[in-house]
Parts: structure tokens; C-alpha cells; sequence
């Protein structure tokens, strides 16, 4: 157990993703889904849109369908401005959810997720 104060939101986020990711690596979806939407929680409120990405990126993982997990993806793009650069967790998401939805389909979930940005990942 930890203060409240002894962290910021940031580091906040970044430690529930990690644990959420970590989870979800166990195949523990449900516990993964937990820790991340505590993760969502705080980082909506928060304005590191670079958090925001990062949680972005970890909810399409445990996303309920291809097509929100895209969209989760193309949030994270846009709140960043690019994707991210070399993250191999980005990297292996991205491929699942391609293998899972025609072509066309990714596209424009994506582009969805892109243009809503926050708003995507707020809708939770």
C-alpha cells in the first residue's frame, strides 16, 4: 500500500497498466480489464494525453470486440500525433487486431479512434 500523494497521476497510470498488462500477458483478462479501467479513470481526468495514449493502447487488449480495440489504437495515434515509435506491445496488438478484422474494417475503426482521440477512450 502506497500514499495517495507518493506518486503522480502519471506514474499512477503507468503502474495499472503495467499490472494490467501484466494480466492480461497471465491470461487473466478479467483482472487485466480491472486495472485498466482504473487506469482510464484517472487518466481522463489527467492532462498527460501521453498517459491517456498508453492506456489507450493497453485497453485494446482486453477490448470486448476487434473493432473497439482498432478504434482504442487509432485513439492512441491521434492523442500522441504518431504511433508509437518501436513499442513492441503496440506492435503485437496492432497485429492481433489486423488478423482479426478485414482490412477495410481496421481502417476505419481506426481512423474513428483517431479523430475522437480522448473522447474514445473516455467513452470507456
Amino acid at each position: 500500500m502506497c500514499a495517495d500523494n507518493w506518486f503522480s497521476t502519471g506514474e499512477s497510470v503507468r503502474i495499472l497498466v503495467g499490472l494490467g498488462r501484466t494480466a492480461a500477458a497471465e491470461g487473466d483478462a478479467r483482472t487485466a480489464a480491472d486495472w485498466l479501467e482504473q487506469a482510464r479513470l484517472l487518466a481522463v481526468d489527467s492532462p498527460d494525453v501521453l498517459a491517456l495514449a498508453e492506456v489507450a493502447e493497453s485497453l485494446a487488449v482486453v477490448a470486448p470486440a476487434p473493432e473497439r480495440a482498432a478504434e482504442l489504437l487509432g485513439a492512441a495515434t491521434g492523442l500522441r500525433g504518431a504511433p508509437a515509435p518501436g513499442d513492441p506491445d503496440a506492435t503485437r496488438t496492432e497485429r492481433e487486431v489486423r488478423a482479426r478484422l478485414a482490412p477495410e474494417a481496421y481502417d476505419h475503426a481506426f481512423a474513428r479512434g483517431r479523430r475522437q482521440r480522448a473522447a474514445a477512450v473516455s467513452a470507456g
